[in-house]
């Protein structure tokens, strides 16, 4: 990771879930598998920012590695990139166990990641961004567009909020709810818990930092309430 200021905001010590505990890693792909489908996600995003084999591919908050490993064999590099240490174990041991010659783990943060190779085409946040507060955020974001070619494509998919602040109370417990129904307790708490301790934004809030970081919002999407996928390019 690269040398940063002793004020920066520290990404290791964790909003919400903590993914430095063991426990919790080694529960993470049995719980989120419940819910998720990694091939149709990987597909998703292979399509919206048009990943080709040429690519190098940046997969920031990659976790168990699950989304790099079915994105991999549709790019020609992808650095698989987390805070957590014992995340990064996992996505290696199953790198390996799987024979995957093109991913290539590292420990670090959006903040904190060093980036030794040439500029990339594309840079994916997959539901990670709103562990910084939003000070944090744009300077990620400028971070994120820095590491990517001119004309470089970003994909960020997070919890975004869009409705009227006067009826939070509404939607969150509405929200929670549905996240109970379609996913179950765990999820429900875990969602709980990411609007108590994490750090999620407005649409308008997080639209404004990705235009001040340089990037020309392509497209957005929202197909589940309180989420929005943003395809956007590094703009000139």
């Amino acid at each position: 990771m690269k040398s940063i200021p002793k004020w920066y905001y520290d990404e290791s010590a964790h909003s919400g879930i903590n993914y430095s505990s063991q426990e919790v890693v080694d529960e993470y792909d049995n719980q989120h598998k419940k819910f998720r489908n990694y091939q149709n996600e990987a597909m998703k995003i292979i399509q919206a920012v048009n990943i080709n084999k040429e690519d190098t591919v940046i997969d920031f908050g990659c976790g168990s590695g699950e989304l790099a490993i079915n994105i991999a064999e549709h790019c020609k590099t992808i650095f698989a990139v987390d805070i957590s240490s014992k995340m990064i174990e996992l996505c290696k041991n199953k790198i390996s166990k799987n024979n995957i010659n093109n991913i290539f783990p590292v420990k670090g943060g959006m903040l904190s990641y060093e980036h030794s190779s040439e500029a990339v085409d594309v840079v994916i946040s997959n539901v990670v961004l709103h562990h910084l507060p939003d000070f944090w955020k744009l300077i990620a974001l400028k971070r994120i567009n820095e590491l990517l070619k001119p004309g470089g494509r970003f994909f960020l998919f997070d919890v975004v909020f869009s409705f009227p602040v006067e009826q939070h109370q509404e939607y969150i417990s509405n929200w929670l709810k549905i996240m109970e129904e379609k996913a179950g307790k765990h999820m429900m708490e875990e969602s709980l818990i990411h609007v108590k301790e994490e750090y999620s934004t407005w649409d308008w809030i997080l639209e404004t930092m990705l235009e001040k970081s340089g990037f020309q919002i392509m497209h957005k999407v929202e197909e589940i309430s309180n989420t929005k996928a943003y395809i956007c390019l590094k703009g000139k």
